[in-house]
Formats: structure tokens, sequence, C-alpha cells
């Protein structure tokens, strides 16, 4: 699995952020879980989760030029 961070207001423009590869998904999800309620919530610009390994991260402006 996965975790990542991506924007919390679904922006196009912005870039989705890898934190952790390769992490096995007991921890993962705890890990995401921990981030979202120390750095996240409805209000904050970003959003964590977890996803897939072969999940493509989301380039932002750089998927459009």
């Amino acid at each position: 699995m996965k975790i990542i961070s991506t924007d919390n207001f679904d922006r196009e423009s912005i870039a989705d952020t890898l934190i952790a590869e390769n992490v096995h998904e007991y921890y993962a999800k705890y890990i995401a879980e921990f981030l979202q309620a120390k750095y996240g919530g409805e209000n904050a610009s970003r959003y964590y989760k977890t996803v897939a390994d072969n999940y493509q991260l989301w380039g932002g402006m750089a998927e459009f030029v």
C-alpha cells in the first residue's frame, strides 16, 4: 500500500504527494488515520489516505502541460 496526501478540495491543479510506499495494509491504515487526525481536517489543505501500490500519483499542472 501507498500512503499519499491529496488536495482536500479536489482541485486538479494540485499534485498528489507520496508519503510512504510498500507499507503493509494493516499499518498503512493506521498511519493514514493518524496523519489525517493530526494534520488533516475539514479545513486543511491536504487529505491523507491509502491507495494500492499500482496507483499513479496525480501530477497537478504537469498533467496539463
